[in-house]
């Protein structure tokens, strides 16, 4: 199965083949915080065993996948290795290099956020880690999940500039399937929520927080983006194990109209 992995992954990098894709725009979010010092050596992913239910995957800085609440809702293969990928580092271990501490258009603490997520019954978690800094990293990283189980993708950025997220509307578009939730920002527009995309479900937060842990094993009081993009990703997952037909757009409206309640709203 680690070939298969190495093959997936070497499809993301190769599938989106188009002249944007190809490209390498300017960053136009922050420079990555130290990104000439030596990288610090990744843990190990903790063994384990595939845990069933619906899979979502979940776009960002990296995880601390050894945490014990989160190793045992790793996604895995049949011989017990991790679905997810390093898209920076091209391998299978996305640990969070940030330690939490990624800012909040990069979608903070991304620990913090797995938490919330694999807190939601019968969910399986697909961890990816990107340097939300590459256009076309962001795209490859959709091409990644689409060929693993997850069909809901969390990807708890935004930033102001279109440009930015032009790869990665392309690769949405070109995977239809895949269902991405993205936090809505007040202060309009902001991508990749207003790139009015059938299978881009953006959320706006809802009047209730949550205790979570986070990078470390820290516990904190959780509250707006975070928890709105996990609360709609696990309400996602969950409808369509109910029902595995429906398309991305389908279940984006259907999960427009039946609201998130107090932890978020869909954006109109």
């Amino acid at each position: 199965m680690l070939g298969r992995l190495i093959r997936l992954a070497a499809i993301a990098m190769t599938v989106l083949t188009s002249p944007v894709l190809a490209q390498r725009p300017e960053p136009q979010l922050a420079p990555k915080s130290g990104a000439n010092s030596i990288r610090a050596e990744k843990p190990p992913v903790p063994p384990g065993r595939d845990p069933g239910g619906s899979a979502v995957a979940l776009i960002g800085a990296g995880i601390d996948y050894t945490l014990p609440h989160i190793t045992p809702r790793l996604a895995r293969d049949g011989e017990g290795e991790l679905i997810g990928w390093d898209l920076q580092d091209q391998d299978r271990r996305p640990f969070d290099q940030t330690k939490g501490t990624a800012p909040p258009e990069w979608g903070g603490d991304s620990t913090l956020l797995a938490s919330l997520i694999v807190g939601a019954p019968a969910v399986r978690l697909v961890p990816v880690r990107v340097d939300p800094s590459d256009p076309v990293e962001l795209a490859r990283a959709l091409a990644f999940v689409a060929q693993t189980p997850a069909r809901v993708a969390v990807v708890a950025m935004a930033s102001p500039s279109r440009p930015h997220w032009e790869a990665f509307r392309q690769a949405a578009q070109r995977f239809k399937d895949l269902l991405v939730v993205v936090p809505a920002v007040p202060a309009e527009p902001a991508y990749p929520a207003a790139l009015g995309l059938d299978n881009v479900l953006a959320v706006a937060p809802g009047a209730t927080g949550a205790e979570a842990v986070g990078f470390g094993g820290v516990t904190s009081h959780a509250s707006g983006a975070v928890v709105a993009v996990a609360a709609a990703a696990s309400a996602a997952a969950e409808l369509r194990a109910l029902e595995p037909a429906l398309d991305a757009a389908t279940l984006k409206r259907r999960l427009g109209a039946a609201g998130g309640g107090a932890k978020w709203q869909a954006q109109r």
